[in-house]
């Protein structure tokens, strides 16, 4: 009878460090993985067969325990945690509420109904500031607890977004605005622009497909400045251009390290239309916008003149300010963030400098 001996195996990788057949009269050997099976068979020189399999053991993972969290475990951690007393009675406060309205004795049970704690603050308050405020203790609980909470996270933004709004409105002065309707014309008068030079073959680099390119930049990602575009180049690398702007059309980003908040580092506009992709490949190793004689603009200024000559005397700044101001009207957080990365002002800055079509038409 032959002896097999097998050292090392491993099931994940199907590897085996050494077999041992005892014996001199070998005639074959055999080995074969299965999923959670390994098998050898040998036969000697008397066609005698002999087979020996192995089985991978099963593992078995527990579940890690998770104490219960009682309202009284929480208080303490609290309390122990946050220096400032009123502090800490306030985000106390928030909780013993959620937790008195669902009647629930595990608070890490109580806290997985994050959708249904929302509702439940958003009913229960009117004002959007107590509603913003509870948000926000909710969030020190879940934080001080290293739990997950997007959807409360998200919420807050929203409800920030609207009291910064809510506020600008109580400053503003009538006579300094514009109806959200004359935005919305300017926009759609860009927007028929872009159908227009649509119409002709944008297959091949020119002046056509160079404006196309900036306006389609322009209405889906929000106006740059003039000075982070007038050297732009467009690329398939990223290698040697840390200190220029440049468009990376095989990494499908806008990347600007010149800019006029050089003090937050570069700027990353992520490129999520593949068809404006598509165009910009076809300037590869050119500049996003040139002069009619294929020269860099001298100044934001003389790009800007060409802008207006183009665009019914319209400069980048005044399709800025329209849809700046239709992001504010919509409220949409995620939008006006966007606007802020990408345009690179804070919201303050673009209620107070490009929300200037938010008078009410009546």
């Amino acid at each position: 009878m032959q002896m097999i001996k097998i050292s090392n195996i491993n099931f994940c990788e199907k590897t085996i460090e050494n077999v041992e057949v005892s014996g001199n009269d070998l005639k074959e050997m055999k080995c074969e993985f299965y999923d959670n099976t390994f098998k050898i068979t040998v036969m000697n020189n008397n066609d005698e067969v002999f087979e020996q399999e192995v089985f991978e053991e099963e593992t078995i993972v527990e579940e890690p325990q998770i104490e219960k969290l009682t309202i009284d475990d929480l208080k303490k951690i609290i309390y122990e945690t946050i220096p400032k007393k009123n502090t800490a009675e306030t985000y106390f406060r928030t909780i013993k509420q959620v937790h008195d309205n669902f009647d629930e004795d595990d608070v890490n049970e109580l806290l997985k109904k994050e959708n249904e704690i929302i509702e439940f603050i958003e009913t229960k308050y009117d004002k959007l500031t107590t509603i913003k405020n509870k948000l926000c203790g909710m969030l020190k609980v879940y934080n001080l607890l290293n739990l997950e909470c997007t959807q409360l996270k998200s919420k807050i933004d929203h409800y920030m977004v609207s009291l910064s709004i809510q506020e600008d409105k109580k400053k503003e002065d009538p006579m300094d605005k514009k109806t959200i309707k004359e935005a919305e014309l300017i926009v759609n008068y860009f927007k028929g622009e872009l159908k227009t030079m649509e119409e002709i073959p944008l297959d091949t680099w020119n002046k056509n497909t160079e404006l196309y390119a900036i306006l389609k930049i322009y209405l889906t990602y929000g106006v740059l400045r003039p000075s982070e575009i007038l050297d732009m180049k467009i690329t398939d690398t990223d290698e040697g251009n840390d200190n220029v702007n440049y468009i990376n059309v095989q990494t499908k980003k806008i990347v600007i390290n010149d800019h006029k908040n050089d003090k937050n580092g570069n700027k990353v506009i992520y490129i999520t239309d593949d068809k404006l992709n598509d165009i910009l490949s076809k300037g590869l190793n050119h500049h996003l916008v040139t002069t009619q004689n294929g020269e860099l603009y001298a100044s934001s200024s003389s790009f800007s003149k060409m802008f207006k000559g183009r665009f019914n005397n319209y400069n980048p700044y005044d399709l800025r300010k329209c849809i700046s101001s239709l992001a504010i009207s919509e409220g949409d957080p995620e939008k006006i963030k966007m606007l802020e990365h990408n345009q690179g002002h804070c919201l303050n800055t673009i209620l107070k400098n490009y929300n200037t079509y938010n008078k009410v038409d009546v």
